[in-house]
């Protein structure tokens, strides 16, 4: 795909005005798919954003968008994940659980196993017992599981694996 400024192979196309607001919104204002679709002028954003995404020349500028900002500020999912881990890891092992849920949680959103959603919560985490947080962060990973799929050759089990949250760190931290 040309970049901006280089001239175009003769039967190429660049990518419209829209479809680079599209990515615009989508990459550069954290928006949804459907709201950087809207955004863009899409009448029908729900089903433009789906077919944007599946474009082949859109997909390939986005990577290409993508590859900027890891270029530009030094960032990728995978240290991002990485680092993610880390710090939830050591805010386990310090005791400070209202951290270690929320670096998983952004770990798990991240990696697209959690949706971020938008909720009111008036719980206080300080006000939680150990076994609750454990219960807390459980939770968060079983939610996870129920979302992969496994796409291995092999079997895959009716039931996702529960393991418990201190086994995990006990792997983890080995």
């Amino acid at each position: 795909m040309p970049k901006v400024g280089e001239q175009i192979a003769k039967g190429e196309k660049r990518l419209t005005p829209p479809q680079q607001k599209f990515l615009d919104n989508y990459i550069h204002k954290d928006m949804t798919q459907t709201a950087a679709a809207r955004e863009a002028g899409y009448k029908n954003a729900n089903v433009s954003a789906v077919q944007l995404l599946n474009n082949p020349k859109v997909k390939e500028r986005m990577e290409e968008m993508r590859l900027e900002l890891e270029a530009k500020y030094g960032v990728s999912i995978t240290k991002s994940v990485r680092d993610m881990q880390r710090l939830r890891d050591e805010a386990w092992q310090e005791g400070n659980f209202g951290a270690a849920i929320k670096a998983e949680e952004l770990r798990l959103k991240v990696t697209g196993l959690m949706v971020a959603r938008s909720h009111v919560t008036h719980e206080h985490v300080d006000n939680l017992s150990r076994e609750q947080i454990v219960e807390q962060l459980q939770e968060f990973m079983d939610r996870a599981k129920n979302r992969m799929v496994d796409v291995t050759p092999a079997e895959n089990p009716a039931e996702p694996e529960h393991i418990p949250i201190t086994e995990y760190n006990q792997d983890a931290a080995e």
